[in-house]
């Protein structure tokens, strides 16, 4: 009978322990929202993505697509800024070529501000347009 006893009770605390990693994950998951990014319009230029805030950053999934045969390339640019707007780091995708898409995924550590914007480079690798820049937060 003490026998059942000890290995009822060491039954409960190995289901209880192997619980609690799952329940962690689920409430880091839970805070954790994903959002869309709206890039500025640009001829030639079709952008879309997400970002998500992380403990170490800040996840980029950002796509790019060239829809213009004139444009060289088109792109989609993330820039990830600290508290003072001094230090920053960049994330983004470049599609080279007619109806050629490109998705990258990138962690960007600063997390205080990001600002988003689309451009189009000509074959000589000169900016040929650049849309204003919009602040997401």
């Amino acid at each position: 009978m003490l026998r059942r006893i000890s290995l009822i009770a060491a039954s409960v605390a190995m289901l209880a322990i192997s619980a609690l990693p799952a329940s962690a994950a689920t409430a880091t998951t839970q805070a954790s929202t994903t959002h869309k990014i709206a890039f500025p319009a640009l001829r030639g230029v079709k952008a879309w993505g997400t970002y998500t805030k992380t403990s170490k950053g800040v996840k980029l999934y950002v796509c790019d697509e060239d829809t213009v045969s004139g444009v060289y390339a088109s792109g989609a640019v993330v820039l990830a800024y600290n508290a003072g707007w001094k230090l920053h780091t960049n994330g983004g995708a470049v599609a080279i070529g007619y109806h050629q898409t490109v998705c990258r995924t990138v962690m960007v550590h600063y997390t205080a501000h990001l600002m988003v914007y689309t451009a189009t480079w000509t074959k000589t690798g000169r900016m040929a347009t650049r849309s204003p820049n919009k602040v997401l937060y």
